[in-house]
């Protein structure tokens, strides 16, 4: 009997427990009500809604290869990126044509050094992103639903070139519009109308938005303008290798050297970043890469020196390499600026190794910001922040004009 008791108090403590439970829940969702509905998001007009690629179909789901998580998803379920989603048993991106947050950026903004120094660069994001970053700059873009976003975006339109009439003064005058969607087409025209030299998929994830990114390089690449990814390298080899047709650079955050740095502060891992770096070295791509230090999680001098000196080893000494300044942000807000001498011992170390093209972001006057013949040691590229003064690579097609040597990019 005492037995048969105990089996009804824990029947009834479990049935209190769970009642308990949904109440708890119901109360959660009342004050913080997830995004609307899938739906509500999809109307046949949605025009963000396509197709997207890379997934197979598995069990009573498919599975997004986009990317290295490779996220499961059910009917209806999105992956960890937010932005893609499994929808009549096929995957679907959300942001298509969505942009939500395009300016025209100097290239050295990126930062991308090897490509037409001083020049324009169209740059847009779509919401989303399949890392965590704790310190990340652009977290009200990247860390949120599609649906979330703001409703319009300002995009620059066109930048017309004048001349003051008192001091002869050439200046811009630049024009933009507010847009609900952004089509492919329309940032060509926009890029080419803005003086730009080149487009640059940034500022949150381009991996998460891959067919808006791929459909608008391809475009751009027909109308003789470069392509630029900015990416934290979180994307799997075929992918990858299908999108190199189209880019010209890519450039690539390596967030560190450790694996749990990774994981604690990205939710990621290192493995699949260096998968990128060796995918983008094999196929012959022009890449930079930038190393974001961040103080007491990544600036540790051994594991600094393991990642130059891999960089070497695996990719080659002339792959230009950026140690640049953490400034408190986001969930690290707690924690201070990069001090500058531990940049420049980065920087020191690196050369020493034997990297030709190393530099220091994010601190405008550092030595670490001009490109150097690695021959003659001569400057070839002066830099003051986002200004460049002194470019004697494109005259002379990317040659030092003292001896000779040729500097790897697109001059």
């Amino acid at each position: 009997m005492g037995e048969e008791n105990k089996g009804r108090n824990l029947a009834l403590a479990i049935s209190v427990c769970a009642a308990v439970l949904s109440l708890c829940a119901a109360a959660f969702l009342a004050f913080y009500p997830p995004p609307v509905t899938f739906s509500r998001l999809i109307p046949p007009d949605n025009p963000w809604v396509r197709d997207g690629r890379f997934s197979v179909s598995v069990c009573n789901g498919v599975q997004c290869k986009l990317c290295p998580f490779k996220c499961f998803l059910p009917e209806g379920a999105r992956g960890r990126c937010k932005a893609r989603v499994n929808y009549g048993g096929r995957i679907k991106t959300l942001v298509y044509s969505k942009a939500v947050s395009v300016h025209l950026d100097p290239v050295e903004k990126k930062p991308v050094y090897h490509l037409y120094p001083g020049s324009l660069i169209y740059s847009l994001a779509s919401p989303g992103c399949n890392l965590r970053c704790k310190g990340c700059q652009n977290w009200e873009i990247s860390q949120i639903y599609p649906e979330q976003a703001a409703k319009t975006t300002l995009v620059p339109e066109r930048l017309d070139i004048k001349v003051a009439p008192d001091t002869g003064r050439v200046y811009g005058e630049l024009k933009q519009k507010e847009i609900t969607t952004l089509s492919p087409e329309e940032i060509v025209s926009y890029a080419l109308a803005t003086h730009s030299r080149s487009i640059a998929y940034t500022y949150s994830e381009p991996v998460v938005f891959y067919e808006y990114m791929y459909d608008t390089a391809r475009l751009a690449r027909q109308k003789g303008l470069k392509n630029v990814m900015v990416s934290a390298g979180y994307i799997n080899r075929e992918p990858l290798e299908q999108l190199l047709k189209y880019m010209d650079v890519v450039k690539i955050d390596l967030k560190g050297f450790n694996d749990k740095f990774y994981r604690d502060y990205t939710g990621g891992g290192l493995w699949p970043v260096k998968q990128t770096l060796l995918t983008l070295k094999k196929n012959g791509a022009l890449f930079e890469i930038v190393n974001l230090v961040v103080p007491g999680l990544n600036d540790g001098r051994e594991s600094m020196a393991e990642m130059i000196a891999w960089i070497k080893k695996d990719l080659g000494a002339d792959v230009p390499l950026f140690f640049s300044r953490f400034a408190p942000n986001y969930q690290v807000a707690n924690i201070g600026a990069t001090p500058v001498e531990t940049l420049t011992w980065a920087r020191n170390a690196a050369i020493k190794q034997g990297l030709k093209y190393v530099y220091v972001g994010n601190i405008p006057g550092h030595e670490g910001e001009n490109t150097y013949c690695p021959v003659c040691g001569r400057i070839l590229v002066k830099r003051y922040g986002y200004a460049v003064p002194e470019n004697q690579l494109t005259p002379t097609g990317g040659r030092c004009p003292h001896d000779g040597t040729r500097i790897p990019g697109i001059w």
